[in-house]
């Protein structure tokens, strides 16, 4: 067999080749080794994550002999004393930062490793604020708040995971609330008379047969005799309603029950509408002119209200949970307090004001009520009983008349009902009274009375569906 010179170079160097690549990977080979079988012997159980300045234990089979830390600045490691063949290891977070803990225990060559990750507490508040509804991201120095919240409980959270990751003037906030809606606020204010209800009360103990009514928690309050026990039943109720809440479904047949024995009277019943976290007024008056001194001899007037006054402010927090601010005001004229105003030849007694008001937050479900009490006004009035002409004589005219004095007191009651509801869709017709059938009589006499029966729901004028 014959080999040209070529074959012979070409085959000498695949050879050649084959026995330096080999020769290499044995070089490389070797030294690493040692490292693999080093690594091999390390046990680890897992990473830690720590918040700077919290502490943490940690549990080892044995008694710890020796510790070493990667970067001592980050983490403080301390040996705590051995209890039934348990060691506790104590790690103390310095700062933010990633480092290595290796424990060797008793007499065993491997040691155990932990990789402890420490995180400031604006970096902890952060990473939880992520998993929120509207999730919070630092963008230079500033907190933002994105995304959507399904109500106002969920962007309360993120507002404050927000404040929780640095200063709380750097937060921008550009998340949207799904469920915002509007608010019916329905307000009815009543003043109840307490002396009346005293007397009624002094009448209602003296009979033997006991009546009940149905209060707004449900139970039924036993009273006295006749119609009269179930006012006096009512009447603690509200005396003692601040911060009462409950369903309102009975209120108005008990208010009325009070209103028709002369014990209560309805000042005002508005109804408001307003956008969760805006505010509505009301103001149901007059206003009282009051001069006052220019300067240089001329004068002014102003006016100051007076009357029922009402604002509020409600907050849908959930589409069950409404939060609702209100302040109510009530003022009324009262000329005992009368100041007289001089005005050239005239003198003009001006009246003062008498004021009640109150300013609460409260947080109830849709659809309940919520009554504000105690607002009480007192009164003293003067009755004089005199005989004509002879109680007016000098000296001996004392003899002929009498004065009785009686205090009027009156408590003012303001019961809240907030509900949530939504605009009429787009071109819904809305029937008016007088635009429902009237097909009665075509003729519109009696006579179709007669001929055709009385009419039904449906066929009655001034009534629709």
């Amino acid at each position: 067999m014959k080999f040209s010179v070529n074959q012979i170079f070409s085959a000498f160097n695949r050879n050649a080749t084959q026995v330096l690549t080999a020769a290499v990977m044995g070089l490389t080979l070797v030294p690493m080794q040692p490292v693999m079988a080093q690594s091999a012997g390390f046990t680890r159980p897992g990473g830690l994550g720590m918040v700077v300045d919290t502490q943490r234990m940690i549990k080892v089979d044995g008694s710890p002999a020796r510790i070493a830390v990667g970067n001592p600045a980050v983490v403080d490691v301390q040996i705590l004393p051995l209890e039934e063949g348990v060691g506790d290891i104590l790690l103390v977070a310095r700062k933010p930062g990633v480092t290595d803990v290796q424990v060797w225990v008793d007499d065993d060559p491997t040691p155990k490793r932990w990789q402890v990750s420490v995180v400031s507490g604006e970096q902890s508040a952060l990473e939880s604020a992520k998993r929120l509804e509207a999730p919070v991201r630092a963008t230079g120095g500033q907190a933002v708040v994105t995304g959507r919240s399904s109500n106002m409980v969920e962007h309360q959270r993120s507002t404050a995971a927000a404040r929780a990751t640095g200063d709380s003037d750097k937060i921008i906030d550009t998340s949207v609330i799904n469920h915002s809606g509007m608010v019916q606020v329905e307000v009815k204010i009543v003043e109840l008379s307490r002396t009346v209800m005293k007397e009624v009360g002094i009448d209602w103990n003296s009979g033997t047969s006991r009546a009940g009514i149905t209060l707004p928690n449900g139970k039924i309050m036993e009273g006295g005799s006749g119609t009269w026990g179930a006012v006096s039943s009512f009447a603690p109720a509200i005396s003692n309603g601040f911060s009462l809440m409950f369903d309102s479904r009975n209120f108005g047949a008990k208010l009325k029950l009070l209103e028709n024995n002369g014990m209560a009277r309805t000042l005002a019943e508005p109804t408001l509408v307003s956008l969760s976290g805006q505010s509505a007024s009301f103001r149901a008056g007059g206003e009282i002119p009051v001069p006052e001194s220019g300067g240089l001899g001329t004068q002014t007037v102003s006016y100051k209200p007076f009357g029922i006054a009402l604002t509020v402010t409600p907050t849908v927090l959930s589409p069950s949970r409404i939060a609702l601010k209100v302040a109510p005001e009530s003022s009324e004229l009262d000329y005992a307090n009368a100041i007289p105003v001089v005005s050239g030849d005239q003198t003009t007694l001006m009246p003062a004001l008498s004021v009640r008001k109150a300013d609460t937050t409260v947080e109830m479900g849709e659809g309940e009520s919520y009554i504000i009490s105690g607002l009480v006004s007192r009164q003293t009035m003067a009755n004089v009983s005199k005989m004509p002409f002879l109680s007016d004589l000098p000296i001996i005219g004392s003899f002929f008349r009498s004065v009785s004095y009686s205090q009027d007191e009156r408590e003012l009651v303001i019961v809240v009902t907030p509900r949530l509801v939504k605009p009429i869709a787009k071109g819904t017709e809305l029937p008016l009274p007088g635009q429902g059938k009237e097909n009665l009589n075509e003729a519109g006499t009696a006579w179709g009375y007669y001929l055709v029966g009385p009419a039904s729901g449906e066929q009655m004028p001034g009534f629709s569906r």
